[in-house]
């Protein structure tokens, strides 16, 4: 990932040097594409940001069918977020024709991922073909969210929105019961 954001020739005439930005270019935030080669005698694996608080038990996760999907998610489909266009720069063509502007995203901080059907899906492979063709910084925004929204495109089970209460920290009109 250094080699990525570093070495490449766009690297001093990029004017957006958020790049430099350990938030951007840290291999933790990069990790979760890795997963089977952290876990490799794992069949799920629950996956938390370090800024997640857990307020009731996690276990029903583990027993979900993800229905030959890769990971669990909780679409971000409401007007706080943004679908793909906010990420992906859609003027390009490897983007375009792969992707639906107006797809939901998902929250990328809490997430199930079914550890068979990722290795079935070669994820981290398809991972690394977009990082591949990304060499110059174009394709999407800077962060782990965008790379996500690729990598397992089509490769998501929605899970209820009751397992992510999205916008804790930053959003004050959460309503109290969602937070329940």
């Amino acid at each position: 990932m250094i080699d990525y954001y570093f070495k490449s020739r766009r690297v001093e005439s990029d004017p957006n040097l958020k790049f430099k930005n350990p938030k951007y270019f840290s291999i933790m935030n990069h990790l979760r594409f890795y997963l089977p080669k952290i876990f490799p005698n794992l069949d799920k694996v629950l996956f938390l940001d370090d800024d997640i608080v857990v307020q009731k038990d996690l276990t029903a996760l583990w027993s979900l069918d993800l229905k030959e999907k890769v990971i669990g998610v909780v679409e971000t489909c409401r007007e706080s977020f943004h679908p793909f266009d906010h990420y992906l720069n859609f003027s390009n063509p490897h983007i375009s024709k792969h992707f639906d502007p107006r797809a939901c995203s998902w929250a990328f901080g809490m997430n199930i991922f079914d550890m068979k059907e990722w290795m079935k899906q070669n994820i981290t492979n398809v991972y690394h073909g977009w990082q591949n063709l990304n060499h110059d910084r174009l394709l999407w925004k800077l962060g782990t969210p965008p790379p996500g929204l690729i990598t397992f495109w089509n490769r998501t089970y929605t899970l209820d929105k009751s397992w992510h209460v999205l916008g804790l920290g930053y959003n004050t009109d959460v309503p109290q019961k969602e937070i329940e």
